[in-house]
């Protein structure tokens, strides 16, 4: 049962069946009650049923710990008093069971504590059986700008930063990226609809609002062949993917110069390029090469890649590099089996083949980084917005009807230019064009 999710309340419904049983869960939980407020639980509990309802398994996991309760402390944006409240009464009726018990960090096999797997009864089935995927709409109540503290908590965000210039405009942004998404009919290749769920977007920012900021949504989490399946009102997707952006940036930002040059570097100026290290992959190389960029410091750098393991996708045709930061059991082959020595070994050899991206190494630079990325992106689809194209972002990725590419590499060397300015002004940007049944090929961008 390892690979059983988390449920997330996402989702909302009118449906009469939806709202039934609402009003039985309040009705039933307010009975044990003297004071009474139903309209503080109707919506959160219709939005629990609803999420519930959506998935594609009855098991799941599910976590209500009362120390993620504090003063304005919650571990996840949805989780509320009332949903965790909800969610403990429907478990006492029998519309949720338990099938698998909290496990404790202390009774793990591998030290780490899990959630309870929980599922849905019958009697939950039989209620709902006329509740259709049209009935169900992403949680209205969804803030799109999310922000985490160090501890990881949700930190809720005051009216004058909500007030902000920045912040209304990227609700707005994805406000109408939300209806140009909508108007474009995304299905799968037979007909079946893309749901809202899943290409409703989430700007999540960690620690500061200066850093990180990137945008989210279930799409993101798609492989890349799911990903180009999709059609927009017929139309087949395309997709533009930015070469080598950190790195990039790094580079015009704190040199002025579009590629790296040097006697180390000598003809081939891609920043991932390992030869000491052969028998890793590119892609393997590019996720050990960020982690570093995101470390703080040379010891940090060191355990991301003493805790780095690799194994092929074979659905994406490359390898998948993950980073463990928990004890969770590890899969795959470790990349530096020598540990720590390995591991410094392979940051000084960046340093020598690279030496212009040296100094941002083991910086930290990684979160301004994808905040930077971040707000680039948020320029891309607003000139999309205005040019009434749906995009769909993945990070540094963009994905659109194919027919409009000649719209969206005017649209990503104008963000870029607008986003940095006199660096980003010079040269040309790189970018890798992919359809689902071509080749990758490399397009190249004039920058003025």
């Amino acid at each position: 049962m390892k690979d059983v999710s988390y449920l997330r309340i996402e989702a909302y419904s009118e449906h009469p069946e939806v709202r039934e049983m609402a009003d039985l869960i309040v009705d039933s939980y307010l009975s044990e009650l003297k004071r009474k407020n139903p309209e503080k639980y109707i919506r959160p509990a219709r939005k629990l049923i609803a999420s519930i309802w959506l998935r594609d398994t009855d098991t799941f996991r599910f976590g209500t710990k009362t120390e993620y309760f504090g003063k304005k402390k919650r571990k996840q944006v949805w989780m509320t008093q009332p949903v965790r409240t909800l969610f403990r009464h429907m478990r006492k009726i029998g519309l949720i069971s338990e099938r698998i018990p909290y496990i404790p960090p202390e009774l793990a096999f591998d030290g780490v504590g899990k959630s309870a797997i929980y599922q849905r009864s019958q009697s939950f089935k039989e209620t709902l059986k006329d509740l259709s995927i049209n009935d169900v709409i992403p949680d209205p109540d969804l803030p799109r700008i999310q922000l985490r503290n160090v501890q990881n908590f949700w930190e809720e965000i005051d009216q004058e930063t909500q007030n902000q210039e920045w912040f209304q405009v990227t609700e707005a942004t994805l406000k109408r990226q939300d209806e140009l998404i909508a108007e474009a009919n995304v299905n799968f290749p037979d007909g079946t609809p893309v749901h809202p769920l899943s290409w409703m977007y989430v700007r999540k920012f960690k620690e500061h609002f200066h850093l990180t900021g990137r945008f989210y949504a279930a799409f993101t989490t798609w492989k890349k062949e799911k990903r180009l399946s999709i059609r927009f009102n017929d139309v087949p997707a395309c997709s533009l993917d930015l070469s080598q952006l950190h790195p990039t940036l790094i580079l015009r930002i704190r040199h002025g110069v579009e590629k790296e040059t040097g006697m180390f570097t000598g003809l081939n100026s891609d920043p991932y390029d390992m030869p000491s290290f052969k028998h890793l992959d590119r892609s393997i190389h590019k996720t050990l090469i960020n982690a570093c960029f995101n470390a703080k410091d040379i010891d940090s750098a060191a355990r991301a890649l003493m805790n780095a393991y690799y194994e092929w996708d074979a659905e994406d045709n490359e390898y998948d590099c993950t980073i463990y930061k928990t004890k969770k059991t590890r899969v795959g082959t470790k990349c530096f089996p020598g540990d720590k020595k390995e591991a410094l070994k392979y940051i000084e050899a960046f340093k020598l083949k690279h030496p212009q991206l040296a100094d941002a190494l083991c910086t930290g630079i990684g979160l301004t980084l994808q905040k930077l990325d971040s707000d680039f992106m948020l320029n891309v689809i607003r000139l999309a917005n205005l040019a009434e194209i749906p995009v769909l972002p993945v990070h540094d990725e963009i994905v659109f009807p194919s027919n409009k590419q000649e719209h969206m590499e005017m649209i990503l060397g104008k963000a870029f230019s607008w986003t940095f300015g006199d660096a980003g002004r010079f040269g040309k940007l790189t970018v890798k064009r992919t359809t689902q049944n071509e080749e990758p090929t490399p397009i190249f961008i004039e920058l003025d």
